[in-house]
């Protein structure tokens, strides 16, 4: 009899068990889905690192030989080590002169290569091995001969393999990129027979641990066993490629944490509602069961499993949902960044424990909504309830009330007797508009990233890069003849109180090309004798102005302690900042890295010793324009989840308010009161609920997206930021979809039999 009552008080109350199903299902929906994509990509990702062995370790400095590597290998807890020397060159390829990293490896014990197609890399064996994003982008094949410059020296190569290199997941052409675009240029892997001239020997050796060792100790032993004082090392989490995967991966758990817990909250605030009004109105059937025999724990248990099946079946096909749907929607747009072999959906604990939670919060709400009415006796029960004790608020006696017409003193009369319901459909608005300001936020957040970067920042239109052969001389010559301003960028290692990062070291020539901004965005001119430090990069180190902190630049033994004068704000290469006199007075050469300018270079002098390459700003913003492609996909997830959420959530209290006020505004009708009239009533509301809904989730969305913004990696900075545009258009939005909910429900009251109402 009771599963009877149940599937017919399911058909009865079906609008709002719906949206408490739909809310579960969303909110299950997108925590599976992220569960099951971060986790997945963590395991492959893992997976990937372990079948081709990536570092521990990376120790550079001066160059190595077999007796370094020996040494190492000497040192207790370190189980393997490579010999690699990495150098920069250039393809000549019929499409340009694409860069090329080349690695001249003694071996493929640590961070080897991955075939995808050849034959296999040996010791002696002349030729390279070229990664395949390269091969592909190029039309390089197995077999073709590949004409390589380094240091002006053309020297030709066989390609042997195409393959993939776990330390090259995520890798850009150059530090003032911040979007890669594989293919434009590449990496390759060759023996150190095949070096152009005399081998100098290697500059990193790479350091496999024991599993059980820790990371400190034996950077601290290896330190020991050099003995020198030209030793770098560096471990997993400074390595950019490893660095910056793992923080998109926890970013995605974050979010896989913060949008259900909206869509659920609903959910719960939904059950509360639904099944204390349910309980409310079979008030006297709940007597009859308990005159019928039936006791308060099966009655109990009976209205639990409305809220713990309906919630729990919206959770179980979500979680089906998500899984299948959400990797596949992500990893198709990811693959285009990360370079993995394979892109795997896993389920971690996290999702069983959210199934868990969903059904044992349901029964509790659903338990705790339903006691008032069984806590009484059988005879109680069968009796009409009392009538509410109402008691007018102040507001209902001051001289204010009187001011208002005869709608705003019904509207809020009726918002003050049902806060709950109330409260829920200001929390529903507020979510969506929440939603639906994170994804325009995240739209002029990455959308202003460009403008920043380049209008802001660097002003200049060309980039001239130069490579090691270049010099102070060459620099200073292309400066003067293209009135352009040389500048210094290297990589460089930073600590303080033991945290150890590596990012970018900035010396900035004088010019008016390159701007530096605070963490307000104000332009600020750096100062002599101090350095700034990038906010990130603070925030990493956990320092702040006026402290001091430890740097050296990778390859220079020689460590400085600086204090930290300014604090600056960067979109990426995170680090320290100085002026060229101050570089100059810590002894360090100033070597320009490029020359950046407002004109264009020459034709052909990119062929020039000495320059590496020219790179054009405008290619470079249009090419991070490009990759918004990726950004529509969360956005319009996020604003097709906004739509449902407001939709839903309006539509079912609407439709519970509707019920509830049937009795007054049949009431209404008789005392002459005309259908429209009525909907304006109605409608203001509404209206009220609404605005007070969009006031509340403005803020809570700015929130969310500075959340989401802070969350990203370390080396990368996105400044929260949503248009003036972008909060009408979410203000517009959700008032369009409450309007429209409170248009199909207010026609209802036209259909309204007055006898029976009245009754």
């Amino acid at each position: 009899m009771l599963k009877r009552k149940l599937w017919r008080d399911f058909l009865k109350n079906r609008t709002q068990f719906l949206s408490i199903f739909l809310m579960s299902l969303l909110g299950m929906l997108v925590f599976v889905g992220l569960d099951a994509e971060a986790t997945g990509l963590r395991k492959s990702s893992d997976t990937y690192y372990e079948q081709t062995n990536l570092a521990d370790l990376w120790l550079q400095g001066s160059l190595f030989t077999d007796r370094d590597q020996d040494r190492a290998l000497r040192t207790r807890n370190v189980k393997r080590a490579s010999l690699r020397l990495t150098v920069d060159a250039k393809a000549q390829m019929p499409s340009g002169e694409p860069s090329m990293k080349l690695n001249f490896i003694s071996d493929q014990e640590v961070s080897g290569m991955l075939l995808l197609e050849g034959t296999p890399w040996q010791p002696g064996t002349a030729g390279i091995w070229v990664d395949d994003m390269f091969a592909l982008r190029q039309g390089v094949e197995i077999g073709d001969i590949l004409t390589l410059r380094y240091e002006s020296v053309d020297f030709q190569e066989p390609v042997r393999g195409i393959i993939k290199n776990p330390e090259y997941v995520y890798y850009t052409g150059d530090q003032a990129e911040m979007m890669p675009d594989y293919g434009n240029y590449g990496y390759g892997f060759l023996d150190p027979e095949e070096f152009p001239g005399d081998f100098p020997g290697y500059d990193t050796i790479l350091v496999d641990i024991q599993e059980e060792a820790g990371i400190s100790a034996v950077k601290k032993a290896l330190v020991q066993s050099f003995a020198s004082e030209n030793l770098v090392i560096t471990g997993r989490n400074q390595q950019s490629s490893y660095q910056t995967l793992d923080s998109e991966i926890e970013q995605h758990k974050m979010m896989g944490l913060l949008f259900p817990s909206v869509f659920l909250f609903i959910a719960v605030l939904g059950i509360i509602t639904t099944m204390t009004r349910m309980t409310a109105n079979q008030r006297m059937q709940i007597g009859t069961l308990k005159a019928l025999g039936f006791t308060r724990k099966k009655i109990t248990r009976h209205y639990v499993s409305y809220g713990i099946l309906i919630s729990v079946l919206g959770a179980v096909l979500g979680s089906v949902l998500g899984y299948w749907l959400i990797p596949e929607l992500i990893f198709s747009n990811f693959s285009q960044m990360y370079l993995l072999p394979s892109w795997d959906r896993s389920l971690s604990a996290l999702s069983a424990a959210g199934l868990v939670l969903v059904a044992v919060i349901s029964a509790l709400v659903s338990f705790l909504a339903c006691q008032r009415q069984l806590r009484e006796s059988p005879a109680d029960t069968l009796k009409p309830p009392a009538p509410k004790h109402i008691r007018h608020t102040v507001l209902e006696k001051s001289k204010l009330w009187l001011r208002m017409n005869f709608s705003s003193q019904w509207n809020l009369r009726d918002i003050l007797r049902n806060k709950i319901r109330s409260l829920m459909g200001v929390i529903g608005v507020a979510g969506c508009t929440m939603l639906l300001i994170c994804a325009f936020g995240c739209y002029d957040s990455f959308r202003s990233l460009a403008d920043w970067s380049f209008e802001e920042l660097m002003t200049n239109r060309t980039k001239i890069l130069l490579d090691e052969q270049g010099g102070v001389h060459l620099g200073q010559e292309l400066a003067d003849q293209y009135d352009g301003q040389m500048i210094v960028e290297k990589a460089a290692e930073f600590e303080s109180d033991g945290v150890t990062k590596t990012g970018q070291l900035t010396a900035v020539d004088d010019g008016s090309y390159y701007h530096f901004q605070n963490p307000k965005q104000q332009e600020v001119q750096l100062t002599e004798g101090g350095i700034a430090l990038s906010y990130k990069m603070a925030q990493a180190l956990d320092v702040e102005e006026g402290e001091f902190v430890n740097w050296h630049p990778i390859g220079d033994s020689t460590w400085h302690r600086s204090r930290i004068s300014q604090i600056y704000r960067v979109p990426t290469g995170q680090g320290i900042a100085m002026t060229r006199k101050t570089y100059e007075k810590l002894d360090l050469s100033f070597r320009p890295t490029a020359v950046l300018t407002n004109q264009i270079p020459e034709a052909g002098l990119g062929d020039q010793e000495g320059i590496q390459g020219i790179q054009s700003l405008d290619d470079m913003k249009n090419s991070m324009n490009e990759t918004m492609e990726m950004m529509y996909l969360m956005v319009g997830i996020l604003i097709l989840a906004a739509i449902i959420l407001g939709t839903v959530v309006l539509y079912n209290l609407g439709a519970l308010s509707f019920i509830e006020k049937t009795r007054e505004i049949a009431t209404l009708k008789v005392l002459g009161f005309r259908t429209r009239r009525i909907r304006g009533i109605l409608q203001k509301q509404n209206l009220w609920i609404t605005a007070a809904g969009i006031l509340l989730g403005i803020p809570l969305g700015y929130g969310l997206l500075a959340a989401l913004c802070g969350s990203i990696s370390e080396s990368q900075d996105m400044i929260p930021y949503v248009s003036k545009a972008s909060m009408l258009l979410s203000a517009a939005g959700t008032l369009l979809v409450s309007a429209g909910v409170n248009f199909l429900l207010s026609g209802k009251t036209k259909l309204i039999g007055l006898v029976e109402a009245l009754k």
